[in-house]
């Protein structure tokens, strides 16, 4: 648990509960009957509450007050609604104690992204997922004992993710440009968008957000495809990493082991044999996992 808020007795005249997933990308939000059933979902931008707290937070309300819209609540139930949040950044510091007290529910549990991920790939059983988007995490859930291995953040982790493809990829880009690594045609097409200017490169990465270098993890998996030789070192590197925490978290009595997440299960095609075996697609998506908890945590009055 990151946090458990309550700023009065729950109450749920509604019976209706609302499931909130934010990361990096974007944020969803699904309100759901007692008995799971969708009542209406909203959309919106990114809502990692680390790296871009207001924004999360607009986005949060913004996706939220769609749901109700279709459902056709108004906007004003949205206080009175139980709420179950994962959101990118939750694990860190006291942005999450801040981001629930700034919020208008009333009765709120926020978590980060990760645990949700987990619920909706692998509902009640145990299992591990490994969560490779614009970030990256693994966590594992044996005998009620969660677990999460990374999610430390772009800065310092998040390794084989969006991101990390991206940065990776302008530095194999400067390295070629200075000759130290022999170049190839994926280093040039990237040096032709920034104006053949490593200049540009450098100013570009040194204002850009996680986000921004993950739009160029796609050139990585297109040009892997052509055999390029950079985009095979960038892959096999992240391969490495994602095959080394798996060796740390996956154990062999792991009934269920999902790969999720926009890279994920792109990932999951090109792991070795042992792995690339155990992989089960996943019963549910992040934000249906945030439902299924928010309608279990607050059915029996919060715990």
């Amino acid at each position: 648990m990151v946090l458990d808020w309550y700023t009065e007795c729950m109450t749920n005249s509604l019976d209706v509960f609302l499931g909130i997933d934010g990361g990096g990308t974007g944020c969803r939000a699904l309100l759901v009957n007692q008995l799971g059933e969708t009542l209406g979902t909203g959309r919106s931008g990114s809502a990692n509450i680390m790296t871009h707290y207001d924004r999360a937070a607009s986005n949060v309300l913004s996706a939220s007050r769609a749901a109700l819209q279709e459902a056709g609540l108004a906007e004003a139930d949205l206080v009175s609604i139980p709420t179950y949040m994962g959101l990118a950044g939750a694990n860190i510091g006291e942005f999450a104690q801040r981001f629930v007290q700034e919020m208008p529910f009333k009765s709120c549990y926020i978590e980060t992204d990760a645990v949700i991920s987990l619920e909706g790939a692998i509902g009640d059983a145990d299992g591990v997922a490994a969560i490779i988007g614009t970030g990256s995490v693994f966590i594992s859930r044996m005998a009620d004992t969660v677990r999460t291995v990374g999610g430390w953040g772009f800065t310092v982790g998040d390794l084989a993710s969006g991101s990390w493809l991206g940065r990776r990829l302008l530095q194999e880009t400067l390295l070629s440009y200075d000759g130290i690594h022999h170049g190839s045609a994926l280093t040039k097409t990237v040096l032709n968008r920034f104006e053949n200017d490593p200049q540009t490169v450098v100013e570009y990465a040194h204002t850009a957000r996680p986000g921004e270098f993950g739009e160029l993890a796609p050139l990585v998996f297109e040009y892997f495809d052509k055999r390029d030789p950079i985009a095979r070192r960038i892959l096999r590197r992240a391969i490495s990493d994602i095959e080394e925490t798996l060796d740390h978290i996956l154990s062999d009595d792991a009934p269920r082991f999902c790969m999720i997440g926009g890279l994920g299960p792109i990932y999951a095609k090109m792991l070795s044999s042992y792995y690339r075996g155990r992989v089960s697609e996943p019963l549910g998506d992040a934000v249906v996992g945030a439902a299924n908890l928010a309608r279990k945590h607050f059915s029996q009055g919060g715990q």
